[in-house]
């Protein structure tokens, strides 16, 4: 396994409301990079972050699971969450680890409830967020009913960086609205875009979209502003980091299409989350608490300060016994290394700190600030716990449970 520095990684969340597809998206999207030899199905019992026989047997998730995959120069690291009210506790227990999210919402439904406590989670966490209309290819799914409801919601900033060609049964593939490219998918699954002309029926709704994206991006930057009114557009090389910038800042919100069953659009998400989304580096600084007097401290995401670890999920395996799920908030967390758990007073010795895909653990060396890790037998560590260099104490807030009807309106 390679190992990846903070500016090279996206943590990103998965949230929904239930039966939006964020476990089957997270298996296209794996299969189309290549960490999985075939397209999981949640139908069929082979997705790789539904891997608990109840959840195999429901078929929709009960607690929140990690994977990864390897997209050119980035590492991906996805959080698959709950989209059910009563495991809502694990989604935004989740939230903790991930720098950004990808909101799923269904083409056919809509705006759902969880959509919206969801949405209020990353709002109250300060979360980055895309939206996927997943599920285009189901009978009555509507791209532009769908996107008018999110518009509805959420405001302007609510902007497609793509279109879908064709809806239902004939989705076939997207329109790339910074590039001004279409890509056909075959409808063997491979996830493989093939680049082809923006179909005739689409010229226009494509110029159209992609002139108000481009007005968008320009809005929250001067000199893209003054670049805007010289050129009257803003070419793809500065697009694309305005659009990243946009991002970053909460003012966009990028909207792509997909279907997770057909591996539609997966490619073009991969390269949305490496090109648009933030590495956990650009959150400049986390806070937490130091341990004596509860006095804020700032700590800087980085490999030269002091190591500080979150642990925010904790399970049983049957054959490592308990695992700890955590993330690298400072510093760098090499494999038997001995950290202090500032919420304890006891030390804990990181053996075989591991990479998740899954159900599968595989070893690494070293995991650089940012990254998401898990390690077994940690003997007093439990979920919410910080753990770091003794010398160099902070405690990171744990996630608050609420009463289920937080964010209802």
């Amino acid at each position: 396994m390679k190992i990846y520095d903070g500016e090279n990684i996206r943590n990103i969340a998965l949230v929904g409301h239930g039966d939006t597809g964020k476990t089957q998206l997270v298996s296209a999207l794996l299969f189309t990079a290549g960490m999985a030899n075939r397209l999981g199905k949640v139908d069929e019992g082979t997705s790789i972050t539904d891997y608990d026989e109840e959840e195999i047997q429901r078929k929709f998730s009960i607690s929140a699971s990690l994977a990864y995959a390897e997209w050119g120069k980035t590492k991906i690291n996805f959080v698959d969450t709950p989209g059910y009210n009563i495991f809502m506790h694990e989604t935004e227990a989740a939230l903790l680890a991930a720098d950004s999210a990808l909101v799923l919402v269904h083409g056919v439904a809509g705006i759902e409830v969880q959509t919206e406590k969801v949405w209020g989670f990353c709002e109250e966490y300060g979360l980055p967020r895309a939206i996927v209309i997943n599920q285009l290819d189901r009978d009555r799914a509507s791209f532009e009913r769908t996107l008018e409801a999110l518009r509805n919601a959420y405001g302007r900033a609510v902007i497609p960086v793509q279109l879908p060609i064709g809806e239902e049964k004939s989705f076939r593939g997207i329109v790339d609205l910074v590039l001004m490219k279409a890509f056909l998918y075959d409808p063997d699954g491979s996830g493989k875009g093939k680049e082809a002309e923006i179909p005739a029926d689409l010229q226009d709704a494509a110029t159209a979209a992609h002139e108000a994206l481009v007005e968008m991006v320009a809005e929250g930057n001067d000199k893209l502003l003054e670049e805007f009114f010289e050129k009257g557009t803003i070419p793809v090389e500065d697009l694309v980091p305005g659009l990243k910038q946009g991002v970053g800042e909460k003012r966009i919100f990028p909207v792509a299409v997909t279907s997770g069953v057909l591996n539609i659009g997966s490619e073009a998400v991969l390269n949305l989350m490496v090109d648009y989304m933030p590495s956990p580096l650009e959150r400049g600084q986390v806070e937490g608490l130091d341990r004596e007097g509860g006095q804020p401290v700032k700590r800087k995401v980085a490999d030269t300060q002091p190591v500080s670890v979150y642990v925010f999920k904790t399970v049983a395996d049957p054959f490592a016994g308990r695992v700890s799920y955590f993330k690298v908030m400072s510093g760098l967390v090499k494999n038997e290394a001995t950290l202090i758990n500032f919420n304890r007073g006891a030390a804990e010795r990181f053996s075989h700190i591991s990479v998740v895909q899954g159900k599968t653990q595989s070893a690494v060396a070293e995991l650089h600030a940012g990254d998401i890790g898990a390690v077994a037998k940690l003997k007093d560590t439990v979920t919410g716990d910080t753990l770091g260099d003794k010398p160099a104490p902070i405690l990171y807030p744990k996630v608050r449970l609420r009463t289920r009807d937080f964010l209802r309106h």
